[in-house]
């Protein structure tokens, strides 16, 4: 049994971070040893005001991970960081994951550099610079990365606004990321607004652009769940568990994630859209994780084709 340890945000109630990664990695057969970058009663969509908890210290986490590190060097098959809210934070995750990296050779590390998105910072503006070392360095140990544009224009320090700037950034990138997953980009990009465009880039190989429908709707936690899910499948691609190429195997985690995305919208009131701030939204739109525990074992995650073309 595979084991993975994930460094990312913990609630009590809903799923988001740790939350939302921990089940579905359960049911695909991975043992999950999690470390909370915080610990709130439940996540901020509810309105800071419904908010309570606290951030783990910096010395705090340094202790848990340092610990485990000590504890036990050689355990991890793979490394999942996500939601980590300011510099101290980033820096001891990567400092840690570094040293797990360097006595587990073959295990990988999936890094999602969450910082914000449309525009918008979820952190200090003081975590750029040390996602920017652990990404960018020519020593970085990070195999995979699921920014969102937003967060990719942060990692490259320029604005993308066509196409052949989305390329330069992915090359500017692979001199030190071997795969880089765009997890949606800005629709005006590809001229369409009816869909959700996610980049797929493995270094020396052309990018794949997969289009999306969009769902009407506010949901939470997603990102934590893509990575999670893929953070298997490349671990089965690079194994040879599996025969899938990096395209489909990308395909089905989005697949995967539409099927939960409607389910959890199919089980909750009807004509609801989700509104930030409001907990009664938020509450019935909270991913429907256990409900959903056959869709993360299936084989391809549904028929979907979303390949659209490259890029």
């Amino acid at each position: 049994m595979p084991r993975l340890l994930a460094t990312q945000s913990h609630v009590v109630h809903g799923y988001v971070g740790n939350k939302a990664a921990t089940f579905p990695l359960q049911c695909l057969g991975w043992d999950v040893d999690c470390c909370n970058s915080v610990q709130f009663s439940n996540h901020t969509g509810y309105g800071m005001d419904k908010v309570f908890g606290n951030i783990t210290e910096q010395h705090h986490l340094d202790q848990l991970l340092s610990g485990l590190f000590n504890n036990f060097p050689k355990e991890y098959n793979a490394m999942l960081s996500g939601y980590l809210p300011n510099k101290d934070s980033v820096r001891c995750m990567g400092t840690n994951y570094k040293r797990f990296k360097m006595a587990n050779k073959d295990s990988i590390w999936l890094m999602d550099p969450v910082m914000g998105d449309e525009g918008v910072l979820y952190v200090s503006e003081d975590v750029i610079p040390e996602y920017r070392a652990l990404a960018l360095s020519e020593d970085s140990k990070v195999d995979i990365i699921t920014p969102n544009q937003f967060e990719l224009e942060i990692l490259y320090d320029k604005k993308i606004n066509s196409m052949d700037e989305l390329k330069l950034a992915l090359l500017h990138l692979h001199k030190t990321i071997p795969i880089i997953v765009v997890t949606s980009c800005n629709s005006k990009i590809f001229d369409d607004q009816e869909y959700i465009y996610c980049i797929a880039s493995m270094k020396g190989k052309e990018p794949i652009v997969y289009r999306v429908p969009l769902i009407d709707s506010y949901f939470t936690g997603v990102g934590d769940l893509f990575s999670a899910l893929l953070v298997d499948k490349v671990f089965s691609l690079l194994t040879g568990k599996s025969n899938q190429e990096f395209a489909q195997q990308v395909n089905a985690v989005l697949n995967i994630i539409q099927r939960v995305l409607h389910l959890t919208k199919s089980m909750g009131p009807k004509n609801i859209k989700s509104k930030i701030g409001s907990a009664l939204d938020m509450k019935e739109m909270e991913l429907r994780i256990i409900e959903a525990r056959d869709l993360f074992t299936e084989c391809n995650g549904g028929d979907e084709n979303f390949i659209h073309s490259r890029l």
